[in-house]
């Protein structure tokens, strides 16, 4: 019996794509451009009383869960947040900080915005935003906190799609040579620490 498990367990991973391979599918959904302003002043994604207290955003699920979903045995890449108290049943999803729009991919309910960001020294990073209704942005547009990028799913739209969508999943790239698939194509830590920076942590760290 446990021979036949490890067999259907691999069976399950094979399947699977990997990083590399599916990354080419997604790179025409890529612009490579440049921030105009430098991203040092950062905020919580949610029209919140005050997007400088991280107590105003509810977290669903954390950074590094084992995921059975899409591809079976992936690894949660993103926090699943919400805000704590939303003002109004549709909820506003805002760029973190000043950056440009370098990626808008996937369909319905799996929709990403990513945000290509310039720290102070010339460094590049990426905030990446999925599960959005409505995407009011688009590649190579100019950004700040006070860009609204989307909207997210209520609870009765996500029940359309037989799961629960109606949250943020929000993930701190260190890049974005994958051009999204490391999302759902991460089987272990090597490929996660490679790739993501934990944005519990981040938050933390930069949201004062």
């Amino acid at each position: 019996m446990k021979s036949i498990i490890i067999l259907l367990l691999t069976a399950s991973f094979l399947e699977a794509p990997t990083i590399a391979k599916d990354s080419a599918r997604w790179k025409p959904y890529y612009s490579e451009v440049t921030p105009q302003k430098i991203s040092n002043n950062w905020f919580l994604p949610f029209d919140v009383s005050d997007r400088k207290i991280l107590t105003n955003i509810k977290i669903i699920s954390i950074f590094g869960d084992h995921r059975d979903s899409y591809y079976k045995g992936h690894i949660h890449t993103a926090i699943d947040i919400n805000p704590a108290k939303p003002k109004a049943k549709l909820v506003g999803v805002y760029a973190m900080a000043s950056g440009v729009i370098c990626s808008v991919h996937l369909g319905e309910n799996q929709k990403t915005v990513v945000v290509r960001h310039t720290l102070q020294g010339g460094k590049t990073m990426f905030t990446s935003y999925k599960h959005l209704k409505e995407v009011y942005v688009s590649n190579g547009q100019q950004v700040n906190e006070n860009t609204k990028l989307a909207r997210l799913f209520t609870k009765e739209e996500s029940r359309k799609y037989g799961g629960d969508y109606h949250h943020l999943h929000l993930e701190i790239r260190k890049k974005f040579d994958d051009y999204g698939c490391a999302s759902w194509l991460t089987f272990n830590n090597n490929q996660l620490n490679e790739r993501f920076y934990n944005p519990q942590t981040f938050l933390k760290q930069n949201i004062k």
